[in-house]
C-alpha cells in the first residue's frame, strides 16, 4: 500500500515537472527569434536548410556532405522529446531558437519547431 502511494506521488511529481517545462518553454518563445527553412533528418542529426532554392527530393537522395556543399545549412540542437513530433524529412518549418552558436555548420539551440 505504501509503495503504491509513493509510486503515485513520484509519477505525479514527474508529470508536473514535464508540464511546467512545456509551459515555461511556450511562455519564453520570442516571436523575433525565428528561422524558416526545410528540415533534414539524416544520420542521427537534424539540420535546417535556409536556402530558398532547396529541392525537396534532395532531402532523401543526397548525403549530409553533399547537402552542405549545395545548400546553406545549420545544425539544430534539439531540446525536449516532442519537438520533432509530426515533422517529416524535407518539410518546410518555422523554428524558434534561443541561441545560434558560431561554428561550421552553425548550430541553433531550438526551442520549438512548427510546420509552415
Amino acid at each position: 500500500m505504501e509503495r503504491s502511494i509513493l509510486a503515485i506521488i513520484i509519477l505525479s511529481f514527474a508529470a508536473l515537472l514535464f508540464f511546467f517545462s512545456e509551459y515555461r518553454t511556450n511562455q519564453s518563445l520570442n516571436q523575433e527569434a525565428t528561422l524558416e527553412g526545410f528540415i533534414i533528418m539524416k544520420e542521427g542529426e537534424v539540420y535546417l536548410v535556409e536556402d530558398p532554392d532547396f529541392v525537396q527530393e534532395d532531402a532523401n537522395k543526397l548525403t549530409i556532405q553533399e547537402l552542405r556543399r549545395k545548400y546553406n545549412m545549420s545544425k539544430l540542437l534539439i531540446k525536449g522529446f516532442g519537438t520533432l513530433r509530426g515533422i517529416e524529412n524535407g518539410q518546410k518549418v518555422k523554428v524558434w531558437y534561443s541561441e545560434i552558436l558560431e561554428s561550421y555548420p552553425g548550430k541553433v539551440e531550438v526551442i520549438k519547431i512548427e510546420p509552415c
